[in-house]
């Protein structure tokens, strides 16, 4: 799944989506060398480092399967599933 972060600065980067359960995402952004994590903190997501980011947009990828991603992402905190990842359908 791509999608669209804003950081507090304003600035936008595009990222791709590798894994995610409802507090934390792995993604991959073109303009840097190594994966992020992303935190869920409160109503909001964080970067490792601590930077409020607003996840602007949820793009699907052609022939990628995102429903256990959805399901991961909505599972209450008690029952915390593993980390999914999105795989070719």
């Amino acid at each position: 799944m791509r999608m669209l972060i804003r950081y507090q600065s304003g600035l936008r980067a595009e990222a791709v989506l590798l894994a995610a359960n409802h507090d934390r995402m792995r993604v991959a952004i073109g303009s840097q060398r190594d994966t992020i994590e992303l935190h869920k903190v409160d109503a909001g997501w964080r970067t490792q480092r601590g930077a409020a980011i607003e996840i602007e947009a949820l793009i699907p990828i052609p022939g990628t399967e995102f429903r256990s991603f959805c399901a991961a992402m909505h599972t209450p905190a008690s029952r915390k599933p593993p980390a999914y990842a999105l795989r070719a359908s």
